[in-house]
């Protein structure tokens, strides 16, 4: 299994090394790992940080120093069975794009456990998972473009990318996938284009499921549609407390699942397939820990405009610097476009089962019907 830290790591790449990936989705209370990390580190890289097998690969990115301090000390104590950084660039220039495509081109290297040339036939093999996430993702963008038409719960939505993020890794271990090649068990570096196929199959059948099963939520005006934006969003708890507190989410700018489903891969335009995942990566929409000038800012006004969200809230992972320095650029970025309302919550796993959490929520609803009502008062 191999476990990715960050949404500018590719999929594509494990599976084209016939491993099995997923994107590091945990859940809460956190394992006990007092003394490997500072205690005001926030809760994912903590989380990150545990006993995974030995034939498990965790794969960190270079996105803050946690995550830094977090790939020192599962090298020092051994806690996996290998351990590889990826450098992501911060901005997304030709310079950075060829940087990018070297480091993925050495990643790939590194999961293939050689140091010669990758096989002959690995980039075309990637050209095709390629292809195949490409199919993932524009279905899950289906399902998101509900979410902000108010057809499909924020909940619903993000449970899906969620489900999917397993399917992928536990392919291997399906009856279907097993039928398809029966003699010849999967193992490490065998790229298998019948399996990924199944994948893609069967992510396309949860996908129609929960396009057909769609229908509008609520009556447009009983609740104040909104948006959520942040770092990481932990897990699903901060969108149960905020669909409860009377709000409607119609767009979540975060790690999971928009920075990770909401783009594709140009597969035609170049003959290599890493140039062509490095560029693609580092210009899917933005995350904090990009210096992009004002592209996240009018980013996010051009979501919330499109979206007719009336206020943001902001999730920040306690402890999380990147998220702190964020959202004071977000939150006066906001202020000269729209004036649009910004809440700050911060927290850790499970934030939405706390009362601090749905009381601020209910407050923040509070204010936006109460400019909802002086804004159609003025303009009668």
């Amino acid at each position: 299994m191999v476990y990715l830290s960050c949404s500018y790591i590719p999929h594509e790449i494990p599976l084209t090394a016939g491993m099995h990936v997923k994107r590091g989705i945990f859940e809460g209370p956190l394992p006990a790992m007092e003394g490997y990390l500072p205690r005001d580190f926030c809760p994912y890289a903590r989380a990150f940080l545990r006993q995974y097998g030995d034939d498990h690969v965790v794969v960190i990115a270079e996105s803050c120093d946690a995550m830094r301090r977090v790939y020192d000390a599962l090298r020092y104590w051994s806690l996996a069975g290998a351990v590889h950084f990826v450098d992501v660039p911060r901005t997304h220039d030709a310079e950075a794009v060829s940087f990018y495509a070297e480091e993925l081109r050495n990643f790939a290297s590194n999961l293939m456990d050689s140091n010669a040339p990758l096989p002959a036939d690995f980039c075309e093999n990637l050209k095709s998972a390629i292809g195949c996430m490409n199919r993932i993702r524009i279905g899950l963008a289906k399902v998101f473009d509900l979410l902000s038409e108010r057809q499909v719960s924020a909940v619903t939505a993000t449970r899906l990318a969620m489900s999917i993020n397993q399917l992928v890794a536990d392919f291997s271990t399906s009856q279907d996938c097993a039928d398809l090649e029966p003699r010849q068990p999967r193992s490490k570096h065998v790229f298998a284009p019948s399996i990924i196929e199944t994948i893609v199959r069967k992510a396309e059948e949860l996908i129609d499921k929960t396009l057909s099963e769609a229908h509008p939520l609520h009556p447009i005006g009983n609740r104040i549609p909104v948006g959520v934006t942040g770092t990481c969003l932990l897990d699903l708890s901060l969108l149960h407390c905020i669909e409860s507190a009377g709000l409607d989410v119609v767009f979540i700018d975060s790690c999971l699942p928009s920075r990770t489903y909401a783009f594709t891969v140009d597969n035609e335009s170049t003959s290599d397939p890493f140039y062509a995942l490095a560029k693609a990566y580092l210009r899917k929409p933005p995350c904090p820990r990009m210096f992009r000038d004002d592209e996240r800012i009018h980013y996010l006004h051009g979501l919330t405009s499109d979206c007719d969200a009336r206020g943001l809230i902001y999730f920040a992972p306690k402890f999380c610097d990147q998220a702190y320095y964020d959202f004071l650029e977000v939150k006066h970025g906001l202020k000269s476009p729209g004036r649009l309302p910004v809440l700050l919550l911060e927290g850790q796993y499970g934030v939405g089962r706390t009362g601090q959490a749905l009381t601020r929520i209910a407050a923040f609803r509070e204010m936006l019907e109460s400019r909802q009502i002086v804004r159609a008062g003025t303009s009668k």
